[in-house]
């Protein structure tokens, strides 16, 4: 009977190894849209819903929007309110329209991905036959990571609206990195920073790859010690900026017209001063509840140190280091989200779409890895998630007093992604360090 399962799924996976790329994006948009369905009947079901609370906020940012009132006043909106434009259809056709389009998020991603990964490919291997031959399965087999993969298809079709912004991020990592094989190079890049602008408009986070984008523009190499006027803009870098400053006042600029100063604080500095206390996977989770428990006031700026600071050093790192190269963009890119993610003051299972949307574009340089060491990292990465969750469900369901247990937890998983981190780092393929590209 083993033996018969054993067959059976080889024979499933030889069979999807030799199908299409489009054949994959079907099979993609029908899981999910399986799952759409499947969140419907949940919902009218189940007392513990499917769908993600904050698609029912956004559904009813939307609905106060097409009443002519503002969304935020649906209370805990404080997203842009482009994203209750966007699900108005919600309110006129069907409730599901958005997870519908977060979906299509998904499937452009997959597009994006298998595109890119094979041009990186193309170009690398021009000259050597055989690998021109394997292009095409390592361009498939980086999308399908993301097609297939369990945690960003539930996140999508629960309603959440992470793809979009992440569709963003690639698109102006695409854009950067194509720029020498499309003309007119200068609108390439000032459509890469219009990209990277609305992004930032939508979710403050992609604001921390801007120096890193800059970087990869750059004319020569940086001397170390690190000087400032080796920063000083040159007329790539000037259209980049321009592009990023248009797309984020211009959708900033006409929101603040329509609905004041209540949308910039909703949505960008509540985002910078807030103190969630529901338990997550943060590293200051315990922390953070125990100075709003004992009221410890004085202990705020201290605390934000605490957070920021690492932070900052890290992320300045990683950009002066991986960023100076268009070849090693993404996997910059993808450092810096996992140490956003990693040492936020708050993190829930959303937020790693952030980085794994740009881990497939980093695939193919990570030959060094063998499929067990992948396999053995995957595992710990879950592990420290399943730690966590026991005494989550405890304390959520059971009322169990598990709040310390949490915090043990969440320092073990930033342990692990630290770990993980190191090790990506550490086996990412050094050849495209040899030589920066060609300006």
């Amino acid at each position: 009977m083993a033996l018969k399962k054993n067959t059976w799924l080889q024979n499933g996976c030889r069979y999807l190894s030799h199908l299409s790329f489009r054949n994959h994006l079907l099979i993609s948009a029908v899981l999910r849209l399986v799952l759409i369905l499947y969140a419907q009947l949940h919902d009218a079901r189940s007392l513990v819903p499917f769908t993600d609370i904050d698609y029912k906020v956004v559904t009813d940012g939307a609905r106060l929007a097409l009443n002519g009132d503002t969304p935020f006043a649906r209370h805990t909106y404080r997203y842009s309110p482009f994203l209750a434009y966007m699900q108005i259809p919600n309110v006129l056709l069907h409730p599901a329209y958005g997870k519908v389009i977060y979906a299509m998020f998904d499937l452009l991603l997959g597009i994006l991905i298998y595109g890119q990964v094979r041009l990186d490919l193309l170009l690398q291997h021009q000259k050597d036959r055989d690998e021109c031959k394997r292009t095409e399965k390592t361009a498939l087999i980086s999308a399908c990571f993301w097609l297939y993969n369990p945690l960003t298809a539930v996140i999508s079709t629960r309603g959440n609206g992470d793809s979009i912004p992440s569709f963003f991020v690639l698109l102006s990592i695409s854009l950067l990195i194509r720029m020498e094989q499309q003309l007119p190079k200068s609108l390439i890049i000032f459509c890469a920073g219009l990209s990277h602008g609305f992004v930032v408009h939508l979710r403050i986070y992609p604001i921390v790859f801007s120096l890193a984008y800059y970087l990869c523009l750059s004319t020569g190499p940086f001397p170390k010690p690190f000087k400032l006027n080796t920063i000083l803009p040159n007329k790539q870098q000037l259209w980049l900026v321009f592009g990023t400053l248009l797309g984020l006042v211009t959708f900033t600029w006409i929101f603040y017209a329509l609905y004041g100063w209540q949308y910039i604080y909703e949505a960008y500095f509540y985002h910078l001063m807030r103190k969630d206390m529901r338990h997550n996977f943060s590293l200051y989770f315990l922390l953070q509840y125990l100075s709003n428990a004992e009221d410890i006031e004085e202990s705020s700026l201290l605390l934000k140190c605490i957070v920021v600071v690492p932070q900052l050093l890290l992320l300045f790192y990683l950009s002066w280091t991986f960023g100076q190269h268009r070849q090693t963009l993404a996997f910059c890119v993808f450092c810096l989200a996992f140490v956003v993610v990693t040492y936020n003051s708050v993190v829930t299972s959303q937020y790693f779409i952030w980085y794994l949307t740009v881990l497939p574009l980093c695939i193919k340089n990570l030959q060094h890895l063998s499929l067990v060491r992948c396999a053995s990292l995957l595992s710990l990465w879950l592990c420290g998630q399943v730690l966590w969750l026991l005494p989550a469900y405890l304390l959520e369901f059971k009322t169990w007093h598990t709040f310390f247990w949490i915090g043990v937890q969440g320092a073990v998983f930033f342990l692990i992604n630290g770990y993980i981190l190191v090790e990506l780092i550490s086996n990412y393929e050094h050849k495209s360090f040899n030589a920066r590209s060609k300006k």
